[in-house]
């Protein structure tokens, strides 16, 4: 029997609770993605928080004739949220039954690798200690395959809505976000830490508002309010000192950066516009809106619509429930405004 001490994500991309909620370890990236398969039954799993924590330990199992797979090659198309978590690839998994203590345990000896064996005895016992001691966690049922969304769905939805002015300039723009996107995922030795927000909302975010039919007249970029400044708010007319028609207030965060604390800063400013019904928060690539309450008084906690601009789905991989890549352009689109009536005034 092996011990493993394996991380879900970092502070800004946790996947701890998904580990827990569904009794699995999942991974990325190249070496992590080859470590997976020497997981066997049997094994026992750390699961940890930066180097100091001990969040929970866990056996792995088998279910379904399975032990661990890897959802990119396996066919198995139960797992095709593991190729899509919040834009994050990470096909490599295994099954856990995970025992979960009141609190993080405080440690020392952890490392900074994702999954790595553990050899540390005094680490080994400690995870014993929480197998032996806290039930089993109950589990949830995996979200549900959702099928892909084509470019030329995309495209008839913008046709329909009428608010596209270039079919052409968009589809040149997908393509070159595309390519920059992946290439600031998949570069060998890039680090993503180095594309900083400014870099995402320069080279990705905004190309792609004005491809959809914004004006440069209704964006302003880092706009001064009362806490701080809105990274990008676009709104229904041309832009004017004091103007309160902002309907859109949009987050961009780095690109190592996830996307369920973005939301957050923006709904804050979004307070400060009451015409704005929708925050959007975006690495670049992936874009997560969330819609004002019906009664007004502040802004959802779940998302209503999720994009991957690389791999676009009809709905949330994560959540089949929710709105996938139309459901998001909806909400991203400019007002019904002609836009030659925008560059006039």
């Amino acid at each position: 029997m092996n011990y493993w001490q394996v991380s879900a994500g970092s502070y800004q991309r946790d996947y701890t609770a998904d580990f827990l909620k569904y009794g699995m370890a999942f991974v990325g990236g190249t070496k992590q993605i080859d470590t997976m398969p020497q997981v066997n039954l049997g094994d026992r799993m750390i699961l940890k928080r930066g180097k100091t924590n001990i969040v929970a330990a866990g056996t792995v199992v088998e279910r379904k004739g399975r032990v661990r797979g890897n959802a990119e090659i396996s066919g198995e198309e139960d797992k095709r949220w593991l190729l899509d978590y919040d834009g994050w690839y990470l096909p490599a998994y295994c099954y856990v039954e995970w025992h979960v203590p009141p609190q993080p345990l405080a440690v020392k000896r952890l490392t900074r690798s994702t999954i790595q064996r553990c050899k540390i005895l005094g680490l080994r016992q400690e995870a014993d200690q929480i197998i032996a001691t806290w039930p089993v966690r109950s589990l949830a049922p995996e979200p549900t395959s959702v099928a892909d969304l084509s470019d030329d769905a995309i495209l008839e939805f913008l046709v329909s809505k009428g608010r596209c002015p270039s079919t052409v300039e968009l589809t040149e723009s997908l393509k070159r976000i595309r390519l920059l996107a992946k290439h600031y995922y998949h570069e060998q030795g890039f680090r993503w830490n180095d594309v900083r927000e400014h870099e995402t909302r320069t080279f990705l975010i905004i190309p792609f508002l004005l491809a959809l039919g914004w004006s440069e007249k209704q964006i302003k970029i880092e706009l001064p309010v009362t806490g701080g400044r809105v990274d990008i708010a676009c709104f229904s007319r041309v832009y004017h000192r004091c103007n309160d028609e902002c309907v859109l207030v949009l987050e961009s965060k780095g690109f190592s950066q996830g996307l369920d604390y973005a939301h957050g800063q923006g709904k804050h400013y979004a307070t400060k516009f009451p015409k704005c019904q929708v925050v959007i928060a975006s690495n670049g690539y992936c874009y997560k809106a969330y819609c004002r309450k019906p009664d007004g008084t502040g802004f959802e906690e779940s998302p209503s619509a999720y994009l991957n601009l690389i791999h676009p789905t009809k709905m949330y991989p994560l959540d089949p429930s929710i709105g996938g890549g139309t459901h998001l352009l909806s909400y991203l689109l400019p007002p019904a405004v002609k836009l030659q009536a925008i560059w006039q005034m």
